[in-house]
């Protein structure tokens, strides 16, 4: 036929025909070159005639990209590991490892380990003899050492530790009590025992040692004791005798 490329038969053109192609219509890169270009037989891309492809295409571009974006996202660094003695003092008080981390984290800034871990000890087993939760102490302890106010190993002097521990001094008193020993030098030993037989009986040891504290640091001399107190040693040291009490031995001389 003239005007037709070689090759087509009438099976060919009766087909085209079925389909409403005008005869003589120009074909797209003819019918030889339809299966290379991904054409089909009436020129358009075989993607466009298969919308369950390109669906599935989709898809499948769709979840490469969250786990292309995963692989460049940097890792966490790994946690530091927990020193042994961290770890056996957390253990022993029933410290969560979160706490326990934080307290690994403010020990690496400590010059004198071994002997803040001592102190440590000392005060998590204070703090469980007058019925203080563990967690609460440790994480007081913590702010202080990042803080840079913990006592450390001053706390480790026995005299100081056991003045302490006699009358529970809180960490406000037992901090002024260390400052003020520590200027004291050698006085120290003799101004803790002539602390101890002053506030031994009183009602208000805290208050009183304080005042002692006070004249220490003001002028190296402790203020002299009360009138009303009762010290527990030395010869005839008695109570002060109460005002009801001395009028009922007036009178009585009196009636005498």
């Amino acid at each position: 036929m003239m005007g037709m490329p070689m090759g087509m038969n009438n099976m060919t053109m009766n087909g085209m025909g079925g389909m409403g192609m005008p005869m003589g219509m120009p074909m797209m890169g003819g019918m030889g070159g339809c299966g290379s270009m991904g054409m089909n037989g009436m020129g358009m891309p075989m993607m466009a005639m298969n919308p369950m492809a390109m669906m599935n295409m989709a898809a499948m571009m769709k979840m490469m990209g969250p786990q292309e974006e995963e692989t460049l996202e940097p890792r966490a660094p790994p946690p530091d590991p927990i020193d042994p003695r961290v770890k056996e003092i957390c253990r022993n008080f029933g410290i969560e490892d979160k706490i326990c981390e934080k307290l690994n984290k403010a020990m690496k800034t400590r010059e004198d380990f071994d002997e803040d871990m001592q102190v440590l000890w000392h005060i998590m087993e204070k703090g469980a003899q007058n019925n203080k939760k563990a967690v609460d102490v440790m994480l007081v302890k913590i702010r202080e050492i990042n803080n840079g106010t913990f006592i450390g190993k001053d706390l480790l002097d026995p005299e100081i530790k056991d003045f302490a521990w006699k009358y529970n001094l809180d960490d406000q008193l037992l901090h002024r009590l260390i400052k003020t020993m520590k200027k004291r030098k050698h006085h120290k030993s003799q101004d803790l025992k002539d602390m101890d037989e002053r506030i031994g009986n009183a009602k208000h040891p805290s208050g009183l040692l304080v005042r002692m504290l006070e004249g220490l640091e003001e002028n190296g001399k402790m203020p002299p004791a009360p009138g009303w107190l009762m010290q527990s040693s030395g010869p005839g040291r008695r109570e002060p005798e109460k005002p009801e009490n001395r009028r009922r031995a007036s009178r009585s001389r009196s009636r005498g």
